[in-house]
């Protein structure tokens, strides 16, 4: 074997470590989905229904940077949160020109219900860890959400972040 080789496994190694991370992260979606009675939005909806919720009223060019996906992508997303009753868009009263995005009553009960169902969810499945290992996975979670938060985000010429499946409602 030659140094190519050698470099292909230790860069296969990491790949294998990072994909082991995104596949345990994809099953426990799933797992959630399947247990707390699924839901009509997929989680690139739920999430930004919920940045919605959390910094309204907001304009979509600040919500597709708060969620990291370019602009086109977050206006699929805003139009299929819309289509689901919700959010609500208002005219903005310094520009005319733009809409703000509000959660509208059916999409923050949306919030409460799966909130509450995925909190108890993670409650059940932490209360089943050893006290360090619960300690563990918090603090494990955290850093990682922190660190891919604070990723670059994707510009114009960049792809997507997220799936056509996970835009259109679809999912995994």
């Amino acid at each position: 074997m030659g140094e190519g080789a050698v470099v292909g496994l230790s860069s296969a190694a990491t790949l294998s470590d990072a994909a082991t991370i995104h596949r345990d992260l994809i099953r426990i979606g799933r797992a959630i989905r399947a247990r707390s009675g699924g839901g009509e939005l997929s989680a690139g909806q739920m999430s930004a229904l919920w940045t919605i919720a959390q910094n309204a009223p907001i304009r979509a060019t600040e919500l597709a940077e708060r969620e990291g996906v370019a602009a086109p992508t977050m206006s699929r997303v805003v139009a299929s949160l819309e289509r689901h009753g919700m959010v609500m868009r208002t005219t903005d009263p310094r520009d005319g020109r733009v809409s703000l995005l509000a959660p509208s009553a059916e999409g923050m009960d949306h919030i409460q219900g799966a909130s509450s169902r995925n909190s108890e969810l993670f409650e059940m499945a932490l209360g089943q860890l050893a006290d360090e290992d619960r300690v563990a996975v918090e603090r494990s979670m955290r850093i990682l959400a922190n660190t891919m938060c604070g990723l670059a985000a994707p510009t114009a010429d960049s792809p997507d972040t997220a799936d056509s499946a996970t835009v259109e409602g679809g999912g995994s």
